[in-house]
């Protein structure tokens, strides 16, 4: 399915009791297993990515709760939620993570965000036997042996990085510079946007930086020799905010286009409108042609006050949950060694489309081979267990950043 430029253009105007067998490991209880399905919701709800997890973990309630209105899975079992903040810190996410596996007894742990964070539990959620669902966008999650555990929906730094580079070669730009954050997920990005862009005939040069600087005048200095037509960003705020004003002071010629973590709303607040202007942001956005899309913004923006382009991770949190209820009910239960199997095969091609969570549960109670389409995406996962969102770009323009229309690759 394709997003359409008018339903990205309308939406855009929108704008203890710890019951375990010491002998025999067994997690739930009798009682627990007849009543309850237990979810584990690990999103940043403090701290760097608090920006995204309040309605990360709203999302997954609102699937929850869609899930047990209908009836609950499994001849109607209802889904319990326990939620633990990741405070956007690999230590704070492990201590959470294992709480909710050994304390809370889950077997499946949904929305955590940031790489260090995913990577920090994906070991503690292999070993445990724990299907995690993330939107991370490390490679290594791409590379690592997940065994189906471990599921990244919120696209890859690769994904970004072509993303960029597919928006600066229809731009007609011929030359540019990117500048890297020093860590894997800015070199990912730098080496991705490169590779695209040389490939379709452009020239680039990627100048990477350490973090923590007072002034990165040196690299940007670097990075604008070759007279580029556009400087691409592989960064986060703090630093994007140096880099921009540092360049606005220095009057070159340039364009711009960064990842929608480092050009936000809040890079114009923090540079001021005119050194944003024109400034183009790359990010990931909602199926706004599902037909539960619109059902969904009206209840999140009612519930978080905020439009729903200002997390797109939010509606991804809404698939998560719907997904792996999906498998449970085609695998016939509840256990993560036994639905795992099954994600791909109710998520992804082929079978017949399905986008509420109403048709869905019906086609497969009916035996039927489905493919469901998400509200954040369509969850198509690839041979290496990741979906990639569908993507659009934002452009600064008089203080505010306005959505501009879809990338296709």
């Amino acid at each position: 399915m394709k997003l359409t430029r008018r339903r990205l253009l309308e939406s855009g105007a929108a704008a203890g009791a710890f019951a375990m067998s010491s002998a025999a490991g067994i997690r739930l209880t009798v009682a627990q297993e007849a009543e309850e399905i237990r979810i584990g919701t690990l999103c940043p709800i403090t701290r760097a990515g608090s920006v995204f997890g309040p309605g990360i973990q709203r999302g997954i309630q609102f699937a929850a709760d869609d899930i047990n209105t209908a009836g609950g899975l499994l001849g109607g079992r209802k889904i319990r939620l326990f939620n633990e903040d990741t405070q956007s810190d690999p230590d704070s996410a492990v201590r959470a993570a294992k709480k909710l596996i050994e304390i809370n007894e889950t077997e499946t742990l949904l929305g955590t965000w940031s790489s260090g964070v995913t990577m920090a539990i994906a070991p503690i959620a292999i070993e445990g036997k724990v299907v995690n669902m993330n939107v991370s966008g490390t490679t290594d999650l791409r590379t690592m042996d997940k065994d189906e555990w471990i599921w990244p929906c919120g696209g890859s730094n690769i994904a970004y990085g072509k993303m960029m580079g597919e928006y600066a070669i229809a731009q007609g730009y011929k030359n540019a510079s990117f500048l890297a954050f020093n860590n894997p997920s800015g070199i990912t990005l730098g080496e991705e946007f490169k590779k695209v862009f040389v490939d379709a005939g452009g020239t680039c040069e990627v100048v990477v930086y350490n973090p923590n600087q007072p002034s990165y005048r040196a690299e940007l200095t670097r990075a604008l020799a070759s007279g580029p037509e556009v400087i691409a960003l592989g960064s986060y705020l703090p630093d994007t905010t140096i880099l921009l004003k540092e360049w606005y002071a220095m009057g070159e010629p340039v364009d711009w286009v960064g990842p929608i973590w480092a050009v936000s709303p809040a890079l114009i607040e923090a540079v001021g409108a005119d050194a944003a202007e024109g400034i183009v942001s790359i990010g990931a956005v909602p199926n706004f042609d599902s037909p539960a899309f619109e059902s969904f913004k009206e209840r999140y923006e009612s519930a978080m006050d905020q439009p729903i382009l200002a997390n797109p991770f939010a509606a991804i949190g809404y698939d998560m949950m719907i997904t792996c209820a999906l498998a449970m009910e085609a695998a016939g239960s509840s256990k993560a060694e036994e639905f795992r199997r099954q994600i791909r095969a109710v998520s992804s091609p082929p079978g017949e489309k399905v986008y509420t969570v109403a048709e869905a549960l019906e086609a497969v109670r009916a035996g039927t081979e489905i493919d469901y389409e998400g509200v954040g995406g369509n969850m198509d996962f690839d041979e290496t267990g990741e979906a990639k969102p569908y993507f659009a770009y934002w452009k600064a323009e008089g203080g505010t950043l306005n959505l501009k229309g879809p990338i296709e690759s």
